[in-house]
């Protein structure tokens, strides 16, 4: 999330300094600078973050702290070697890349159409290219992944997410009820609104999604993945607020030539924008897996869904793994789930 150097925050560590017995006012002064200048450094990393935080068209800045462009840490903080995986034979992969049910072997095909590299950036213009990216056409979707660029990670996967929906409806596989293609437009929904407002928030956004309406099945067990569900990574430990994390499509897992075993995944990554990336699975501090299921179900979405207030909240608090998971249907073990 965005995070802002408020006036009531600069009055807390002006307080702290005179309870400490500062004061000289030149030295407190130098000491608030600095503080501001930190926040600013803090702002750099963490802003857009979502984990990434921005301002969105057609909002007031007051209102960025009510949206996140998710995760700007597409990668382990500490970790630069993060990067892309175009040679397969690079992973000896362990049997988790292949995808059993039709709709996984089509999300995984809307990742391979997707553009590949181009920029990664989260800001305001990326959430707009999105925005100009997919359309109503009728009781169907137009998307332009092309357009979409730069892009950052959870506009990635929203761009798989829709274009599956799309192609199964453009197979008659789903049919679109009158005011669904409406509501799967980007429009600079706050996090916990809409469909693309739960996808881009904070925490278990995705998840959250799928619990509600039942179109899937949400889990924690990597033993359970299969290639073309969708995954949020958490890089550290926290849940909301203080989290960095990273949306992706997962791929597979397996061993690199150096024996280290690997998670692979699409996403929109920070070094090279749209493509495959693979990390070593001990930089991942927890996973979190959707799988779709029962994509008819997105046509609850037409009489409207009310604002998620747990998702809204995880802009400026933490979650324990434990309400996450619960959250998001996950039974008490922990291992896997189905919607509520």
């Amino acid at each position: 999330m965005s995070r802002k150097w408020s006036d009531t925050e600069c009055k807390s560590r002006l307080s702290v300094a005179k309870a400490s017995g500062m004061k000289n006012p030149a030295l407190i002064l130098v000491l608030m600078i600095g503080a501001g200048l930190a926040s600013v450094a803090q702002n750099a990393i963490t802003s857009p973050s979502g984990t990434e935080s921005a301002a969105v068209s057609g909002q007031l800045q007051s209102e960025a702290n009510a949206t996140s462009l998710r995760n700007s840490l597409a990668q382990p903080a500490a970790d630069n070697r993060s990067a892309s995986v175009n040679d397969r034979a690079k992973v000896q992969f362990v049997g988790s890349d292949y995808a059993s049910s039709e709709i996984n072997r089509l999300v995984v095909e809307m990742t391979e159409r997707m553009p590949v590299g181009g920029e990664y950036r989260a800001s305001s213009e990326s959430i707009g290219r999105l925005e100009s990216a997919i359309k109503a056409d009728g009781g169907h979707l137009m998307i332009n992944p092309a357009v979409a660029q730069p892009s950052f990670c959870s506009s990635a996967t929203y761009l798989v997410f829709v274009s599956t929906l799309e192609e199964l409806n453009r197979e008659r596989k789903i049919q679109f009820e009158p005011g669904v293609v409406e509501k799967l437009l980007v429009s600079g929904q706050r996090d916990g609104d809409g469909v693309w407002g739960r996808w881009n928030a904070n925490g278990p956004g995705t998840a959250r999604l799928f619990a509600e309406l039942r179109i899937g099945r949400n889990f924690t067990s990597i033993e359970q993945a299969q290639a073309g569900d969708f995954l949020k990574i958490f890089w550290n430990d926290q849940i909301g607020a203080k989290e960095f994390g990273h949306s992706v499509v997962f791929l597979g897992r397996g061993r690199n030539r150096d024996g280290v075993e690997v998670v692979e995944y699409w996403s929109s990554n920070k070094k090279g924008g749209y493509g495959r990336a693979s990390v070593p699975r001990s930089k991942i501090k927890r996973m979190l897996f959707s799988r779709l299921e029962s994509p008819e179900r997105i046509n609850q979405i037409s009489a409207g869904l009310k604002p998620d207030r747990y998702l809204a909240a995880m802009l400026t608090r933490s979650s324990t793994p434990r309400e996450m998971e619960e959250m998001v249907g996950i039974s008490g073990t922990g291992a896997s789930g189905s919607a509520p």
